[in-house]
């Protein structure tokens, strides 16, 4: 057992990075934030429609 401790030490935070990750990005889609990294305005972005819905 203690020869895989710090092997499940690593595993632990590294699922807690992306557990993070995962609701951060659950609550921006709740509150209508994008995730596009663009900042709001695609222009010329292949993905600006699926990206940023016409209202």
């Amino acid at each position: 057992m203690e020869l895989n401790l710090p092997t499940i030490i690593v595993a632990a935070i590294v699922a807690a990075i992306l557990i993070a990750i995962v609701v951060v990005n659950i609550r921006n889609k709740k509150k209508g934030k994008s995730s596009c990294s663009c900042g709001g305005s695609c222009g010329a972005c292949p993905m600006g429609e699926s990206c940023h819905k016409t209202k």
